[in-house]
C-alpha cells in the first residue's frame, strides 16, 4: 500500500471511531442531524489538516529537495487542502449562528486560496520541467533542441516561479494566523463540555497521523 492510500485508509478508520454511530433506520430526512453531530470531530479533523499544511509550506528543507519529491510534497499538501475544504463545506451546513457561517466561509475562501496556488504549483513544476527536455515525446517528434543558455535561462525563471509561490503561501499562513487563533477561540468557547472533548481527541488523532505520515515521507 502506497503512503498516500495508507494515509486515506488511517482517516477513515480514525473517523469512524470518533464519529456518532447513526442508528441504521434513520431516515435520510434527519441527515442534517447527523451532520450536526458530527460538526465537533469535523472542525477536529480540518483544524488538524490546515496545521499540518501549514507546518508543511513551512519546510526550511524543501528547495534542498529533488523535484520528484518536491512534487510529492505539494500533492500532499493539496490532498489535506481539498479534505480541510470538504469538511469545511461540511460545517457550514451544521451552522445557524451568521457570525459563525461568515468566519467558517472566510476561512473556506482562505483554503480554496491556498488550494489553488498548490494546485498551480504542482502542475508548474512537472510541466515546466517536461518542457525543458530535449527527450521529451513532443521534443523528439519534433526536432525541438534548446542551447545551453535557452536551459539555463528557462531553468532560472522555473525555480524563481515555484520558490516566489512557495513565498505566497508561506505569507498566507502567516498573516493569517492570529485572525484563525482568535476564530478557533470563538467556536470553541461555544463548545459543550462533550463536545469540546469530541473535538479535541479528533484533533490529536489526526495530527498524529499527519505527523507520522510525514515522517515516513522523509
Amino acid at each position: 500500500m502506497n503512503l498516500h492510500n495508507e494515509l486515506l485508509t488511517r482517516m477513515k478508520r480514525t473517523w469512524e471511531m470518533i464519529r456518532p454511530s447513526a442508528p441504521p433506520h434513520k431516515p435520510p430526512r434527519n441527515a442534517d442531524h447527523l451532520v450536526k453531530l458530527n460538526f465537533p470531530p469535523l472542525l477536529g479533523r480540518r483544524d488538524a489538516a490546515y496545521d499540518h499544511v501549514c507546518m508543511l509550506i513551512g519546510n526550511e528543507e524543501l528547495f534542498g529537495r529533488d523535484e520528484a519529491w518536491r512534487r510529492k510534497h505539494y500533492s500532499t499538501i493539496k490532498g489535506l487542502l481539498e479534505s480541510a475544504a470538504d469538511d469545511t463545506r461540511a460545517i457550514l451546513q451544521t451552522l445557524s449562528s451568521p457570525d459563525t457561517a461568515r468566519r467558517e466561509q472566510e476561512l473556506y475562501d482562505l483554503i480554496t486560496l491556498l488550494l489553488d496556488i498548490v494546485g498551480c504549483l504542482g502542475e508548474f513544476v512537472r510541466v515546466g520541467n517536461m518542457v525543458l527536455s530535449d527527450t521529451s515525446p513532443a521534443a523528439t517528434h519534433f526536432g525541438i533542441r534548446y542551447s545551453d543558455t535557452d536551459r539555463a535561462r528557462g531553468e532560472r525563471l522555473l525555480s524563481e516561479v515555484e520558490i516566489s509561490s512557495v513565498s505566497q503561501l508561506r505569507v498566507c499562513c502567516t498573516r493569517a494566523l492570529p485572525k484563525i487563533t482568535r476564530y478557533r477561540e470563538y467556536t470553541v468557547k461555544n463548545l459543550s463540555k462533550s463536545n469540546l472533548s469530541r473535538y479535541r481527541k479528533s484533533y490529536e488523532a489526526y495530527a498524529d497521523i499527519f505527523r507520522e505520515a510525514a515522517g515516513a515521507a522523509q
